[in-house]
């Protein structure tokens, strides 16, 4: 079976990330590498601190590390993570360069997702209810950014869609996988907090943050296609987009953004979308009852 090609409950989305991490992880740790090692030197020159002795800068050092952490790393970690289970997903092999060519060139749209909905879900948790609300609603904006490439608001409307009905299924995926990414930090915190530049901590904080940033983004990434595989399997209104298969019934001026098969592979559909100039953004997996109702409308042996 195809991976992500059903639902999973919350235990074995988990599984699973550990599973694709033992699979790919030289893949992984390279991706998160490249972001975080760079982003914590220049936070130990600027400050002297590791990432277990940092609660002792002063609070604008600490927002201004806060806010390139939202702005830049977490985005962009998450971007190619998530470009690398789509590879995976499309049963082709990830490689390091494409994956990050791809995350970088959606890291200014994933980036500005991120930004908005954390600051709408600080807003929110100034009321508590609307922040847990939204932070449930928005879970996978930055994987939805980063994969249908529409723009920061289309990605809080897609995250806000494949979220409905699962809040439950969210909210225990998301708390595991908090913990599993805290734990380590409290257990270092207490062992290394009272040091600063010493070589020790800051190499042993930095090998955690490594591993749980890329453990956490690849979690996200699969929280989206599980989501998503959800998302196709439920009933369809009548005359809904997603509904209309073929590209083919379409010119590249008039087609509505969305999900379609691919006349020259059925088995896969292809996004057509962008923020700017639409084009073919991404691919995934046709699920079987797309497959069944887009041959039946008549359309497997249309011309080209």
């Amino acid at each position: 079976m195809p991976f992500m090609s059903a639902p999973r409950s919350a235990p074995r989305l988990l599984v699973g990330t550990f599973e694709l991490y033992r699979r790919y992880p030289l893949l992984f740790l390279v991706l998160a590498v490249g972001v975080i090692v760079p982003y914590e030197l220049i936070a130990l020159a600027a400050t002297g601190t590791g990432a277990f002795s940092r609660a002792n800068t002063s609070v604008g050092t600490q927002l201004f590390l806060t806010l390139a952490d939202w702005a830049l790393v977490t985005p962009l970690v998450s971007a190619l993570h998530v470009h690398a289970v789509s590879e995976v997903r499309s049963e082709r092999e990830p490689r390091i360069g494409p994956v990050a060519l791809q995350g970088l060139r959606v890291l200014p749209v994933v980036a500005a997702a991120t930004i908005v909905s954390w600051l709408g879900i600080m807003a929110g948790f100034l009321l508590i209810v609307p922040g847990v609300i939204l932070w449930l609603r928005w879970a996978v904006v930055a994987q939805a950014a980063a994969i249908e490439r529409e723009g920061w608001l289309p990605a809080l409307r897609r995250s806000r869609r494949l979220a409905e009905g699962h809040y439950g299924h969210i909210a225990a995926f998301l708390i595991m996988v908090g913990v599993i990414a805290t734990a380590p930090f409290i257990v270092g915190g207490i062992a290394f907090g009272h040091h600063s530049v010493a070589a020790a901590p800051f190499l042993t904080g930095l090998a955690i943050r490594v591993l749980t940033a890329s453990f956490a983004a690849l979690a996200g990434a699969l929280l989206y296609y599980d989501l998503l595989v959800r998302w196709e399997e439920e009933p369809q209104p009548a005359g809904a987009q997603r509904t209309a298969f073929d590209p083919r019934t379409y010119t590249d001026i008039d087609r509505p953004k969305g999900w379609y098969v691919d006349p020259a592979s059925p088995t896969r559909m292809k996004h057509w979308g962008g923020s700017e100039q639409p084009e073919w953004t991404g691919s995934t997996r046709t699920p079987r009852k797309i497959k069944r109702a887009w041959q039946a409308e008549g359309v497997k042996g249309a011309e080209p």
